[in-house]
């Protein structure tokens, strides 16, 4: 299977490189749909491992934006990245070093340099072809968005490397570039997908036509560019309208395809695909009664930003969100469908949520704020309030600023510790206000992407530190 890669102990001098099979050995491999089909199962286990790696999703995308209010004797790393913090003895540099996001980008930039040669008639569907190749397209496109808000400038590789001797480092391009890169791709994706799922058991963790608009929807958000935003986050609420799940079964949501879902990676006991809880690997957000035997709590969440956010307690969010009464080591129970695989020893828990990455909810209030950027209030207004009511709180009647400001605490409210809020913040220009360690002046000088790890810089002299930290690692 070449679904997953490693790294050679040769690579190391081409840190972006993975051990290349041979291309006899390649073209020998890609032959049908079947191939084709499991190279692209393992892309999606690729980026499964990429974005649980060390809590990656949530470290970079929630706890910078002060959501949580980490328990420092318990992970003091993660306690300093929360400050700001992103270098120091106790920060490890995992969180600096991409080479998992090219061992992904490899697996991926090989299925769409060979799958377009494979025949259509070695595929069981005639619409097979197309939907891996726009899968491959999908997946390239939201790696280097998902890279580019973290570190900004990075090497661009849109080929495979089929023979180590020929491997070249690449220097970083500019985010420019690579978001340019990204909508090239996402717009294959779109021309390649289908809408919808004929098998439910995919339904979001698979990308489909909804998937690839939702990330275009975003890029064009991230990029300033609103009425491109507005256009495909209009694709993917056209496309699943009556798709918004009901308060009743709200909870479902997070438990993974429901009819919300638009991307999710899966994690599924059932399927084998749980997340171990036990040796070290405890979900830090949780502890008793939610996991048996575990009694401390890493990540408590911070009151002083649940207070700022959530004005009305009886939200619906409030209560389905947070562990209630929501005391000073406050927990999410957002994600706390838990499982044991022992049975009733209950020592060996596994989680069953699937990671959210895109949903409905996300990609109306997404359209609401492009609306009210482009001078579309009352049209903003609409989309606002059907999150609102869902919620079981007032509709809201501001216009300009103000509704600005709502429709960003309301992205807040809804998509808690879904690995959102630090983008908004970066975004909108608001994150000095919820940690005040981002001040205007690290703002303006881009001190809120990530360093890249001064290992890589050993045997590869293209690359250059990210311009904040220079002098600063």
């Amino acid at each position: 299977m070449i679904g997953i890669l490693t790294l050679s102990g040769t690579a190391c001098k081409k840190i972006i490189d993975l051990e290349p099979h041979n291309s006899t050995f390649t073209n020998a491999y890609f032959r049908n749909g079947n191939d084709a089909n499991t190279a692209i199962a393992g892309a999606y286990a690729l980026l499964r491992s990429v974005l649980l790696n060390n809590h990656s999703w949530h470290v970079y995308g929630d706890i910078v934006s002060g959501e949580f209010a980490i328990n420092s004797g318990l992970d003091n790393a993660n306690f300093n990245i929360s400050n700001g913090e992103f270098t120091g003895l106790n920060v490890g540099r995992g969180y600096w070093n991409w080479q998992n996001y090219y061992q992904l980008l490899q697996q991926i930039n090989l299925i769409i340099n060979k799958v377009p040669d494979i025949s259509a008639d070695k595929f069981s569907n005639k619409d097979d072809k197309r939907k891996v190749i726009g899968e491959a397209y999908f997946l390239r496109a939201f790696t280097y968005f998902y890279m580019s808000r973290i570190w900004g400038d990075v090497p661009l590789k849109l080929e495979p490397d089929l023979d180590i001797d020929q491997a070249k480092n690449i220097p970083r391009s500019p985010a420019a570039d690579v978001l340019q890169q990204c909508l090239k791709d996402v717009k294959e994706a779109e021309n390649n997908l289908f809408s919808g799922y004929d098998d439910v058991n995919q339904r979001a963790v698979r990308a489909n036509k909804e998937s690839a608009f939702a990330l275009e929807a975003h890029i064009r958000a991230w990029t300033g560019d609103y009425s491109g935003c507005e256009k495909a986050a209009a694709e993917v609420i056209t496309a699943k309208q009556n798709d918004l799940v009901d308060s009743l079964n709200y909870a479902k949501v997070f438990i993974g395809k429901s009819t919300e879902g638009v991307f999710e990676i899966n994690i599924n006991y059932s399927q084998s695909e749980g997340i171990a809880l036990n040796g070290g690997g405890y979900l830090p957000t949780l502890k008793t009664p939610f996991i048996a035997k575990k009694t401390d709590l890493q990540w408590p969440v911070s009151n002083t930003y649940i207070r700022k956010v959530y004005t009305d307690t009886t939200d619906i969010r409030y209560k389905t969100f947070f562990f209630q009464p929501l005391t000073s080591e406050g927990q999410v129970i957002k994600f706390s469908n838990i499982t044991y695989a022992d049975g009733s020893a209950n020592n060996d828990p596994r989680l069953s949520n699937n990671l959210i990455i895109f949903r409905l909810a996300d990609i109306i209030l997404l359209r609401a704020e492009a609306l009210n950027e482009l001078g579309r209030d009352q049209e903003a207004l609409v989309l606002l309030n059907r999150i609102r009511n869902r919620a079981g709180i007032d509709p809201y009647n501001g216009t300009g600023g103000q509704l600005a400001s709502t429709i960003l605490y309301e992205r807040l409210r809804e998509l808690f510790y879904e690995g959102h809020a630090y983008y908004d913040m970066v975004r909108t220009g608001t994150l000095p206000e919820f940690n005040e360690n981002f001040g205007q002046s690290r703002m303006a000088q881009g001190g809120w992407l990530w360093p890249v790890d001064p290992a890589m810089f050993k045997d590869d002299y293209t690359l250059v530190q990210t311009p904040y930290w220079i002098g600063r690692l």
